[in-house]
């Protein structure tokens, strides 16, 4: 008898562990549009602000008691109407950018019956919030980008840099500071002391006091002004410009009154052309010229008459640059680059 009713017990529970398996909860039902009623009624009603205002385009919604909704928005009268809406309960809210709703809105509609739901909106409230961490950037390490007194200048950065090469240096020494001895900021090219500015379309980076206390320097690095130029490209490129300065618009000398008053012009031109010599070298290849016509004003006293004794003289200047730059790669850590 016990054994029968142990196999009739675990048979009802096989049955009810199938039966719980097989039975899944109902889906949540969605939300769907009202459908219109040939016997319902109409809702409307007028969105104004607290001063009594109407606002246009507010998108207002109306809802019934299962959650289902239906939209338009207000007309330049602040004005809406909702029709054919089948007999019930509704609530009526609204939405508009910068506003917000002043308590909310019910009504009931009744058959062939018109309700009013007039909505009251108010001047959202704005919540901004500030978030404060603390960075600690007062970080000693011996890692050369580590340094706080650096500056790194490429792309943009680079770009917002002068065009003239005067210019230039004059701004990368301002930005350098003193250094460490009577002679200035030093310049080196690709690692190399003692070399001309290139121009500044031949130029990828510019490095400031990257690492003044580096061990390779035979004196303290501050002052420090590195410029690595930019090597060839596996496919060929090249640009052109040219660049006027003219003195029309200068101001006079005002120890200068001899006519015509001299004038000054700075032409410059150029262009750069890269691209592959074979799959493991390639090049780039810079050329810039510049024509200077500028004065040297004189005003001094004649020793024998006393008299002042006002001029000028042409200082012309010309300089032509061509820099070219070979990269050959000699193995997967190494390449030699030749300027």
């Amino acid at each position: 008898m016990d054994r029968k009713i142990c196999i009739l017990t675990l048979a009802l529970l096989t049955a009810a562990f199938s039966l719980a398996q097989t039975v899944k909860p109902a889906p949540a039902q969605a939300a769907k549009p009202i459908r219109p009623s040939a016997s319902g009624g109409t809702v409307t009603g007028t969105a104004k602000d607290a001063s009594g205002a109407v606002i246009p385009g507010v998108v207002v919604t109306l809802t019934d008691e299962n959650g289902n909704t239906q939209q338009m928005r207000t007309g330049s009268d602040g004005a809406y109407t909702f029709r054919n809406v089948p007999p019930g309960t509704y609530s009526v809210s609204a939405t508009f950018q910068g506003m917000a709703q002043s308590g909310g809105v019910a009504v009931s509609v009744a058959t062939a019956q018109v309700a009013h739901g007039d909505i009251v909106m108010k001047p959202a409230e704005v919540k901004q919030e500030v978030t404060v961490a603390e960075e600690n950037t007062n970080q000693l390490g011996l890692q050369a980008s580590q340094n706080v007194d650096a500056l790194v200048f490429k792309g943009a950065d680079l770009a917002a840099l002068p065009d003239d090469p005067d210019d230039l240096q004059q701004d990368l020494q301002a930005l350098a500071g003193p250094s460490a001895g009577p002679n200035g900021g030093e310049i080196y090219i690709d690692g190399f002391s003692s070399g001309r500015l290139p121009p500044k379309e031949s130029i990828r980076e510019i490095r400031i006091n990257q690492n003044p206390f580096s061990s390779e320097y035979d004196k303290l690095g501050f002052g420090r002004i590195e410029i690595f130029t930019k090597p060839g490209s596996d496919k060929f490129h090249g640009t052109a410009f040219y660049d006027i300065s003219d003195g029309i618009w200068n101001a006079r000398n005002p120890f200068l009154t001899v006519s015509p008053f001299p004038g000054f012009q700075d032409q410059r031109f150029g262009g750069n052309l890269s691209g592959p010599i074979n799959s493991h070298a390639s090049f780039f290849l810079d050329f810039e010229r510049r024509q200077i016509d500028d004065n040297g004003i004189l005003n001094a006293i004649n020793p024998v008459t006393f008299q002042p004794d006002r001029g000028f003289t042409p200082t012309p200047q010309q300089r032509t640059t061509i820099s070219p730059r070979m990269d050959w790669q000699l193995g997967t850590n190494n390449t030699l680059s030749v300027r």
